[in-house]
């Protein structure tokens, strides 16, 4: 009988490029941001896979496919979890190509988190 926690090995071999790169995701976007990765990628108490606190919280996706669909649901969770500690809720995601290397990076954020950025940097 196959059990993935006893035969770890042969399971992870399975997994597609985006689950190896995103614990690399979370470190590089966290080094980049000068913040912090939440541990458990947010299945604790704190929400979300990297925090600057009082600045930003991130959830971080990778996909090799040509296309990611970002839900309300997605929006829904990090945007409640940012709201309540004044934080800017965003979702990194990283395109990656046949090899597994990252073609593109794009974050998405709220309207009004682009349209304060954008008036705080006119000023």
């Amino acid at each position: 009988m196959y059990n993935p926690f006893l035969n770890r090995g042969k399971h992870e071999k399975k997994q597609s490029p985006a689950y190896w790169r995103s614990k690399k995701q979370e470190k590089k976007t966290a080094k980049d941001m000068d913040a912090y990765r939440v541990s458990g990628s947010g299945s604790g108490r704190t929400k979300g896979d990297v925090r600057k606190m009082g600045v930003v919280r991130i959830e971080c996706k990778a996909t090799s496919k040509l296309s990611f669909s970002v839900t309300r649901d997605m929006l829904d969770k990090i945007e409640m979890a940012a709201l309540g500690s004044d934080e800017i809720p965003a979702i990194c995601i990283e395109f990656l190509n046949d090899k597994g290397k990252v073609e593109r990076e794009v974050a998405v954020i709220p309207y009004q988190s682009l349209l304060d950025l954008v008036t705080r940097w006119r000023l």
